[in-house]
């Protein structure tokens, strides 16, 4: 008894998946599904509305009698029912694939595969019963058959449309058809039926092979994961084939390159003596070259993988920025035997970082650097030890800009901090930067030979107002400036503290005054 139970629980079971894809393969089932069948019946659906279109104007033009008679009226009807049908379908399709519409696009093909047999069906019996030719049944034999090799689908669909349908017509059609074609038409159902549940397990089969497969995958990498470095080896150089991977024999002192060593560089692959050709070699600079030593000693005393971005020069003269990667495997003993690592130009990585940086320190309204940028600059500036010229600062306040913004509205006072920008830009464009820090406010940091040479500046600044035209009439706006020449104890807030109270003296002195402190 427990033996039959047990038989029966397992025949459960295995019925399940006519009508259910096993779930742990759920969703590429339906994804494949999904593709195939939209691919195959884009097509079929363009060649039948074709063929009924062809049919439509053989009924119209090519027909003696034309839609006068009852015949040619209902094959008329059939040609323009399944032309729209495909049209429809068509058309549904793209729109469900755009949204991605998954389940959707799942009923409507299998909507448009048994309205198809059905119509076929239809067609088929009506053939018959106006010809009066039980043998004539190459539209459902070939509608059933070819439906159950060309869609994919599951084998509860299978029995009820390929199964359903024939055995549908073979009662409906049993007057007019002989024996000989109902055991056609039988055949064929149980055929199509056959082909499409074959297909079905065949592909759920293959998927959960594919399935097991990438779990043994994921199994061999996680173990490859956990293996000595020696693995790591091998690993790495399976992996990183499309840049310079390099292997170092610490103990005899051979470095052994890649290919593509050559064909970047222009040096020999085989390196017999590394600090040789370290001294030799002209694709690093002397201080890229310390770098790379102080690094690689210490990745080594504190048994670490060394990584550090370097420039290197190419054969065409060309210095880009590269991440050096080295694995070290080390003896019983602790020391570092040899290494193995690789080469990744990162050049077009660093600009694009750099172009970030850039964006994140410009005002957005008037292209100039924001408080941030102009503040990062002069700090630069300012720790710079070797200067040859004066460092300068000088502070930019708008006169009446509130005025301005109150009478002819702030659209109008953006125009006028835009416009402003570009002036200053293009008057200080040479010796430094400038930046907006805030409402009408503005900051340039400057780079100048000797005072008069920024007294030159100064006085271009006062002499070239803002002047923009508005409701009719010119708006002149004039600039106020405090200027504080950098000491060498200067930070940035004591060089900033200076500007800020020269420029509180020019405003005290009246508008479009400037002030030069010291």
């Amino acid at each position: 008894m427990e033996s039959f139970y047990l038989a029966w629980i397992n025949l459960v079971e295995n019925l399940k998946i006519l009508v259910r894809v096993p779930e742990e393969i759920r969703d590429s089932f339906w994804e494949q599904l999904l593709d195939n069948n939209r691919r195959l019946m884009t097509v079929i659906s363009i060649l039948a509305a074709l063929v009924q279109a062809v049919n439509i104007f053989h009924v119209l033009m090519g027909s003696e009698s034309g839609l006068e008679t009852l015949n040619n009226r209902i094959y008329f009807a059939f040609y323009c029912t399944f032309l729209l049908i495909n049209l429809g379908f068509l058309a549904a399709q793209e729109i469900f694939r755009k949204k991605q519409w998954k389940k959707r696009q799942i009923f409507l093909q299998g909507g448009y595969c048994a309205v198809g047999v059905v119509w076929n069906c239809m067609l088929n019996y009506y053939d018959i019963t106006k010809a009066q030719d039980g043998w004539n049944l190459s539209v459902i034999v070939t509608c059933i058959m070819g439906s159950a090799i060309i869609v994919q689908a599951l084998p509860i669909y299978a029995l009820s449309v390929y199964g359903g349908a024939s055995l549908a017509f073979s009662l409906a059609a049993f007057p007019y058809i002989q024996f000989g074609g109902l055991i056609n038409v039988t055949v064929a159902g149980g055929m199509a039926v056959i082909a499409s549940s074959a297909r079905y397990w065949y592909k759920v089969k293959e998927l959960s092979q594919q399935r097991e497969i990438r779990k043994i995958n994921q199994q061999l990498i996680k173990e490859g994961e956990e293996l000595s470095l020696s693995l790591e080896k091998i690993r790495l150089l399976m992996d990183k084939m499309d840049h310079i991977i390099y292997e170092w024999d610490i103990e005899k002192g051979q470095i052994s390159f890649s290919a593509k060593w050559i064909d970047k560089f222009g040096e020999d692959t085989q390196i017999t003596d590394d600090l040789q050709w370290l001294e030799q070699t002209r694709c690093m600079t002397s201080e890229e070259k310390g770098k790379l030593l102080n690094g690689v000693e210490k990745a080594m005393e504190q048994k670490k993988i060394f990584e550090e971005e370097i420039q290197l020069t190419d054969k065409e003269g060309s210095t880009q920025w590269y991440l050096l990667r080295l694995y070290f495997q080390y003896g019983k003993d602790g020391e570092a035997r040899s290494g193995v690592g690789f080469l990744i130009n990162i050049q077009k990585q660093k600009e694009e970082l750099e172009t970030l940086e850039g964006e994140m320190s410009r005002d957005y309204l008037t292209g100039v650097m924001n408080r941030k940028g102009i503040q990062e600059y002069a700090e630069s500036e300012l720790k710079k030890k070797d200067r040859d010229r004066q460092m300068a600062m000088i502070l930019i306040d708008l006169d009446n800009f509130k005025k301005v913004n109150d009478r002819y509205g702030h659209p109008f006072g953006d125009q006028v901090l835009i416009r402003t920008g570009e002036r200053l830009s293009e008057i200080f464009r040479s010796y430094g930067f400038v930046g907006r820090i805030g409402g009408d406010e503005f900051m340039a940091v400057l780079a100048v030979k000797d005072q008069e040479e920024l007294k030159d500046r100064i006085r271009e600044l006062r002499d070239r107002p803002v002047l923009l035209e508005q409701q009719g009439e010119m708006v002149k706006t004039e600039f106020c400036a405090g200027t504080a020449v950098a000491a060498p104890e200067d930070t940035y807030q004591t060089l900033y503290q200076k500007a800020d109270q020269a420029l509180y003296k020019a405003k005290n002195t009246g508008r479009g005054e400037t002030y030069l402190a010291g």
